[in-house]
């Protein structure tokens, strides 16, 4: 059944000169048992027992897709949903439709891009991380895309909502202060570091000729231990 219906797609859409990603599953006894149970459906209610998602590379694509596979198979009325125009609440997209299949079974067809996909089975950030367009590993931008994906990499390694939580907190408090110069520039500096440390960060000149430091505008001892968020100002004298 998922072969014969996936072979038969696949003809439908290179005849169109469509090219797509076609993958087909048989839903879990378990899964449909969930369903009739949490949903009060009756076996013959359950109509997406047999599944295919069909990935392509642009929206209007999608579209032609849909009009192949109706070509192909009738479609149930009332069945068709149209997610790309109207998103969820979650940000999810894809045209959902329910068509008979081979011997008169009732096969559910979700078509949406790779994009789209991505959003589907990562979430939001996903999207995110697909449309940032700014990858110097400098830029605020590149940081946060990374900080994303490693939460998204540890979200699939984890075992359990807890240990995810605990490696966020951890990711969140690291060994590491980021503190601003007057220019707004951010510095990263290890934990425990001073102004001291800051103007060698910022040039051996500036950490040679240091005799004073302002932390937020407050003149404070060199010895002062930096926290993240503050505005850090050297002061300075020629031969020191």
């Amino acid at each position: 059944m998922i072969q014969r219906t996936e072979e038969a797609l696949k003809r439908g859409l290179q005849t169109e000169g469509i090219d797509a990603q076609i993958r087909g599953r048989e839903k879990h006894l378990y899964s449909i048992y969930c369903k009739m149970k949490n949903k009060g459906l009756s076996w013959s209610e359950v109509w997406d027992r047999y599944g295919f998602r069909i990935i392509v590379d642009r929206e209007d694509t999608a579209y032609r897709v849909l009009g192949v596979v109706h070509h192909l198979y009738s479609p149930l009325p009332g069945k068709f949903k149209d997610y790309i125009a109207i998103p969820k609440a979650n940000g999810y997209q894809s045209l959902h439709t329910i068509v008979i299949g081979p011997e008169g079974i009732p096969v559910e067809v979700q078509i949406r891009t790779v994009m789209m996909d991505q959003v589907a089975e990562a979430g939001i950030a996903a999207h995110w991380l697909y449309k940032s367009g700014e990858h110097h590993s400098g830029s605020s931008a590149y940081r946060a895309r990374e900080w994303l994906r490693e939460l998204l990499e540890i979200q699939s390694r984890v075992g359990s909502s807890v240990e995810f939580l605990e490696n966020v907190k951890i990711d969140l408090f690291p060994d590491e202060v980021y503190v601003f110069t007057p220019r707004g520039q951010i510095r990263r500096l290890p934990r425990g570091s001073t102004p001291v440390d800051f103007a060698y960060a910022v040039h051996t000149d500036l950490g040679n000729s240091c005799v004073a430091a302002k932390v937020d505008r407050q003149l404070v001892p060199l010895r002062t231990i930096l926290q993240s968020g503050q505005l850090v100002e050297i002061l300075t004298a020629h031969g020191a």
